[in-house]
């Protein structure tokens, strides 16, 4: 996977400052901003040999920008796809397990959070981040809302998001190398499922990021391909 570590840099600064544009009043230049992510989601679109999927998509959000939905999803579209192809490079190139369930678990985080706005119950997002509930009740009292509105295999997002997150978050430092390995191979394909799951369930309850789903399958199925 070489050729990922300058991309990796640039994206990591990419998603952290448009996350403060969008929701921290950042005063960052957003020409410049605008301008750095387009470049690096066409690098990331080549690298990962989606053929223009990804920079069409980004593109097509970019021309909404004023449009907070049209914000959120390029922060969807920019940070899900740079952590998980992250997490790839890290188990991959690096030999880095550890790192890699660190990506994914940034990742499921996110998605979690985008599901859980979407659904009308952000309040669960404000419980678990302020310490009053940890990740697995709140990933339970998100399930337990997504089926009250009638979204099918709700139980089955909740488990693979909190087997996802939990790798990277309480990594066993002390297990084999070999299960250290595999255990990362297990986070990353959890991350992807639930990446891709989670599109479906906004799609079910009228809220779908605002990009082609069936293109975003794609770009999740090549960074799978990946390891």
């Amino acid at each position: 996977m070489a050729g990922f570590q300058s991309l990796d840099k640039r994206l990591s600064k990419d998603e952290q400052t448009l996350h403060d544009v969008l929701w921290h009043e950042s005063k960052a230049n957003p020409a410049k901003l605008r301008a750095d992510i387009q470049r690096d989601l066409r690098a990331l679109d080549a690298f990962l040999g989606v053929r223009g999927r990804l920079a069409r998509m980004g593109a097509a959000l970019d021309k909404s920008w004023k449009d907070p939905r049209a914000g959120e999803s390029l922060f969807e579209l920019l940070g899900h796809t740079y952590n998980l192809t992250a997490a790839t490079d890290h188990l991959v190139r690096r030999r880095d397990p550890k790192g890699a369930g660190e990506h994914v678990a940034e990742a499921v985080e996110s998605v979690s959070i985008g599901v859980c706005s979407n659904a009308g119950c952000f309040e669960f997002v404000q419980e678990w981040e302020g310490g009053k509930t940890d990740f697995e009740t709140y990933a339970g009292k998100l399930a337990d809302h997504l089926q009250s509105k009638g979204v099918a295999r709700a139980g089955d997002f909740k488990r693979h998001l909190v087997a996802a997150r939990n790798f990277g978050k309480a990594f066993d430092a002390k297990a084999s190398k070999a299960e250290q390995t595999l255990g990362a191979r297990a986070a990353i394909a959890n991350g992807l499922w639930v990446t891709l799951a989670s599109t479906s369930i906004r799609r079910a309850i009228a809220a779908p990021p605002r990009f082609s789903l069936t293109e975003f399958a794609v770009v999740l199925e090549r960074i799978g391909a990946r390891f």
